[in-house]
């Protein structure tokens, strides 16, 4: 049987995905790419809604499950993946768990040390550095913010020394531009965990506050370090 897409509004991708939908859950869609083709204006209609997560499927809307609901947002509107994704964990594990987690920095503080890390992958419109320094006042702490790129990995290496020395924050913003520095930073995290390393004196109090765009190789891949 042709598979090729049925009409010219359909996006190749799109078509792949309902192939795919059909040929690994057939339960539940091995007549998709069929039903589509039959009922051209209420899927394109479906297809093209605002809120395709809060609308009814055609054809087959009551043999579904919520997986199935969520696949085939996923399959027909990338777009709105996300917020199916949210119904779908609302309506299986409970409303309280799609609900958006306040993050308490003081309790992160009291979680970590100097050694560790303390990553904030940054979206957009996101910033977190108005909550980092909040917290710092909240608790009196003095922090050294620098923003990476090129030529700022001698400055931001003091930052943390002396963070470390005195017991303040030091504050890496986008180290997506700062890379190589990461991998200095992580010789010298190493170096504090290896037997024999050569170390240096950490007050308790240091924290390393790191903002950073995501990045492949993961930006957690330089801040790895042995266990002790």
């Amino acid at each position: 049987m042709d598979r090729s897409k049925p009409f010219l509004w359909i996006k190749e991708k799109l078509w792949a995905n309902v192939l795919a939908l059909s040929e690994n859950v057939p339960r539940s869609f091995k007549q998709l790419p069929d039903l589509i083709m039959r009922n051209e204006q209420a899927w394109r209609q479906f297809i093209d809604s605002d809120a395709i997560e809060n609308l009814p499927v055609p054809d087959i809307n009551e043999k579904l499950d919520s997986f199935d609901r969520l696949l085939i947002v996923r399959a027909l509107r990338e777009d709105r993946t996300m917020l199916a994704a949210n119904q779908y964990v609302s309506r299986t594990l409970g409303k309280e768990f799609a609900e958006p987690q306040h993050l308490d920095l003081h309790d992160v503080v009291e979680e970590t040390t100097g050694l560790t890390p303390i990553v904030f992958l940054l979206s957009q419109g996101s910033d977190p550095t108005t909550l980092i320094e909040a917290a710092a006042k909240s608790l009196k702490k003095k922090i050294f913010p620098i923003s990476m790129g090129q030529g700022q990995e001698e400055a931001a290496m003091n930052i943390v020394n002396n963070a470390w020395t005195n017991g303040d924050w030091a504050l890496l913003q986008n180290c997506h531009l700062g890379l190589p520095f990461l991998l200095q930073l992580e010789e010298k995290l190493r170096q504090q965990l290896l037997p024999g390393g050569k170390k240096v004196e950490i007050h308790e109090e240091a924290r390393l506050w790191v903002t950073t765009e995501p990045h492949k190789p993961s930006l957690l891949d330089y801040c790895r370090c042995p266990s002790s």
